[in-house]
């Protein structure tokens, strides 16, 4: 290259580095934008004169809602260069410019981890029991919550009805002493998919999630805790149980767990509850959880009426969810495969995500409904939308009686 064209070149350069100056452009892998993987993704201002000092106009600015978004802190990124600003009067003068970068994700409910839930569950002081003897049991039946699934509002909605329950089943508790039943026994059953997972369970299941998996775990230990401690001063006894859920299971890509029968996210969480209750024995030696290792039933003999729980995801589905179950339970009559479950007079599982009830021949089967209303899978499927809500109940020598949807 000639002299001569180097200095063109050099000319032309220096104009278009004054021409990227005043038009405030930053430099090549600064461009403003958004990177959005349904879950996670990045966020790069646009060309800024001040540090900022509160990103939610910058994250407007990007079309991103502050409510729903947030900035992973410890991720901003930055760099500065030559820029123009305009004073009062509107004259232009050199500047220095900055471009932000930094990771983004949905906002969730504050979550403790286990410390945390540890020092909550110490300080926590041993309250007046309301419940000095009785012949009932109070049972609650936690089902198919699936944290971090969008489906019927996502994860706000799935944490505004988690959210009640502290105060829900106390109060329903309360109503049912009221009409003169007498109650001196509660049961917490987690029916299975209490966690929604992360992929392997159905298609695109990984751009439906808003919460990951630890993320998932630790909302719905959050939320056992706070139920937990709401409702154990107001029984003489109280009982926690839990099942795994298909949800749980630890799956590849391939849909296929690759892990044990017992490694399942939805009685693993149950059991880090169970060992976190136990350093307080003077407010909740109470309580007792009763946890399967392998097995995908459990069996519970309340007043001389024998309840069996299990999620549901082992019957074949049918027309009917009841029926579907029903068929699983006469099988297990015979094969006696689950321990319990064969000469249990009731049998609760959730899985099919609304409510049905079949009793016949001294035996019921009911299945909870999920929290949240069905997923758009079940609506394509079937064309209609159900009731969601907890499942609770009162079971007794007589069998059950005042199922009513929290």
């Amino acid at each position: 290259m000639t002299d001569l064209a180097k200095r063109l070149a050099a000319v032309e350069n220096q104009a278009a580095h004054e021409d990227d100056v005043r038009a405030k452009k930053a430099p090549a892998g600064w461009e403003p934008g958004v990177v959005w993987d349904g879950r996670k993704g990045t966020v790069t201002t646009s060309t800024v004169t001040e540090p900022p000092t509160d990103w939610s106009d910058l994250l407007r600015e990007r079309g991103l809602d502050p409510d729903i978004y947030e900035i992973v802190g410890d991720t901003i990124k930055w760099t500065s260069f030559d820029g123009w600003k305009k004073d009062d009067s509107g004259e232009t003068y050199s500047t220095i410019c900055y471009s932000y970068k930094a990771d983004i994700r949905l906002k969730t409910a504050e979550q403790p981890d286990l410390a945390d839930l540890y020092t909550s569950v110490r300080k926590a002081k041993k309250g007046p029991k309301t419940a000095v003897g009785g012949d009932s049991t109070f049972v609650v039946a936690l089902s198919d919550w699936q944290t971090g699934n969008r489906d019927g509002g996502g994860v706000e909605k799935q944490v505004q009805k988690i959210a009640e329950l502290p105060e829900s089943i106390p109060q329903r508790l309360a109503d049912l002493r009221k009409a003169g039943h007498k109650i001196d026994h509660v049961l917490i059953a987690g029916l299975g998919d209490l966690v929604e997972g992360t992929c392997g369970h159905y298609p695109a299941q990984q751009y439906r999630i808003e919460l990951d998996r630890r993320e998932q775990v630790k909302l719905v230990r959050r939320a056992i805790r706070d139920i937990i401690v709401a409702t154990a001063p107001h029984c003489n006894k109280m009982t926690v149980t839990a099942v795994g859920g298909n949800h749980g299971e630890n799956r590849g890509l391939s849909g296929k767990a690759f892990t044990t029968t017992g490694d399942n996210d939805d009685v693993a969480i149950f059991e880090q509850i169970a060992e976190v209750f136990q350093v307080n024995p003077d407010a909740f030696g109470h309580v007792g959880f009763r946890l399967p290792l392998e097995r995908l039933s459990v069996s519970i003999n309340l007043h001389g009426t024998i309840v069996a729980f299990t999620h549901g995801h082992l019957a074949k589905p049918t027309g009917n969810a009841g029926q579907a179950i029903w068929n699983w339970w006469e099988k297990q009559a015979m094969g006696r495969a689950h321990e319990g479950v064969a000469d249990a007079h009731m049998l609760i599982t959730g899985h099919f995500h609304h409510l049905n009830l079949k009793e016949q021949q001294g035996r019921t089967v009911i299945v909870a409904p999920s929290i949240t209303p069905v997923g758009e899978y079940f609506q394509d499927t079937y064309g209609v939308s159900t009731r969601a809500g907890t499942l609770t109940l009162l079971v007794n020598s007589n069998g059950w009686n005042d199922l009513t949807l929290l």
